[in-house]
């Protein structure tokens, strides 16, 4: 490992420097992510034709954890990497444009990771302690 370190200007750490979070917003950004999940179950849930399938079922399953884990985060504090390992963990109902039958998910498909992506931005307040 010393040649990494010789690579990277002798640095022992190579994990970015930990940054001084706005806990308020994080926990306004967890909210709205939250939010966007549930309504996202709702819609989902309502699509009788697609709840026979089990990997929809489980998608469904995957975004309730996820609001979950906001809500549990935001209720008894978090760190950086807590809050962007659930951010990192939003992914698409589908992948590329969605089928027909599908289509009433894309506005808070949309809304779900448009809040991911905000967590992981480093907001302007933020900066690192190092």
């Amino acid at each position: 490992m010393s040649w990494l370190r010789k690579v990277f200007g002798g640095r022992d750490d190579l994990s970015a420097a930990p940054v001084t979070m706005d806990v308020e917003r994080r926990k306004a950004q967890l909210i709205r992510l939250e939010n966007a999940l549930d309504r996202l179950v709702e819609v989902m849930k309502a699509n009788e034709e697609r709840m026979a399938n089990p990997a929809w079922k489980e998608r469904m399953a995957e975004y309730r954890r996820i609001s979950g884990e906001c809500y549990k985060l935001r209720s008894g504090g978090f760190t950086r990497e807590q809050i962007l390992d659930v951010a990192f963990e939003v992914r698409p109902v589908f992948g590329g444009e969605l089928p027909p039958d599908v289509r009433a998910v894309e506005p808070p498909q949309e809304e779900a990771l448009a809040a991911a992506a905000e967590i992981q931005a480093v907001l302007p307040g933020e900066r690192p302690t190092n």
